[in-house]
């Protein structure tokens, strides 16, 4: 296991059990620590200034191994870390390269791109259909929605419409826009095919036909 990341100018993060509530609470970083703490089991909550609580998900007797593991990817990324007995720990665990993470990555590629062809070629994961980016954040509003029509709740109904709506309604459009974006910027060279890749031959010539009607 490597160890900690160069330390972090960010403020340091506390990690503790509060007593009042009982609950575990995280509080200060920066937008990395949020992403780390989110990605450990914790929820944000954001009343005047964000912070975060472990989730109500995690059973009472994980929810120490779950700060610890916590504080450890924290400690790993290089942030200063104040916790209490029950959720310190010296360790430190690498961060797996998440999702997210890989968008970003693509983000940072688009913008290090040198030609619109590159640019075009870097939107395909995002555009394509089935399982591209837009298409699988299009399935997961769907499977929410399922989800609360599944409830049964008295407002779940509404929330489902409205998880349908923001798919329909605000996603597809961004879909539409960017297929747009990728065709239109593709079109603006004559750059030849990527390697491994053949463009179609002209189709052949339909067969003449004889005076009986029979082709040749």
């Amino acid at each position: 296991m490597n160890g900690p990341a160069a330390p972090r100018k960010a403020a340091p993060v506390t990690v503790a059990r509060d007593a009042d509530t009982a609950l575990i609470i995280a509080r200060g970083g920066d937008g990395l620590a949020h992403g780390i703490l989110e990605r450990t089991f914790f929820l944000r909550e954001v009343h005047g200034m964000t912070w975060h609580r472990m989730s109500p998900t995690v059973a009472p007797e994980d929810q120490a191994a779950v700060a610890q593991l916590a504080v450890a990817r924290l400690q790993a990324a290089g942030y200063r870390v104040e916790a209490d007995a029950e959720c310190a720990t010296p360790a430190t665990q690498d961060r797996f390269v998440t999702d997210g993470r890989s968008i970003a990555n693509l983000a940072a590629a688009i913008r290090e791109a040198t030609s619109p062809a590159e640019v075009s070629d870097r939107l395909e994961e995002v555009t394509a259909a089935h399982d591209g980016i837009l298409a699988s954040l299009d399935q997961l509003l769907h499977s929410l929605a399922a989800v609360y029509d599944g409830l049964g709740g008295p407002a779940d109904r509404r929330i489902a419409a409205h998880m349908r709506y923001l798919a329909e309604q605000r996603l597809g459009p961004i879909t539409a826009h960017l297929l747009h974006t990728r065709a239109e910027l593709a079109d603006r060279t004559t750059a030849p095919a990527r390697p491994g890749t053949s463009l179609p031959g002209s189709a052949p010539a339909a067969p003449a036909a004889t005076a009986s009607g029979r082709t040749r």
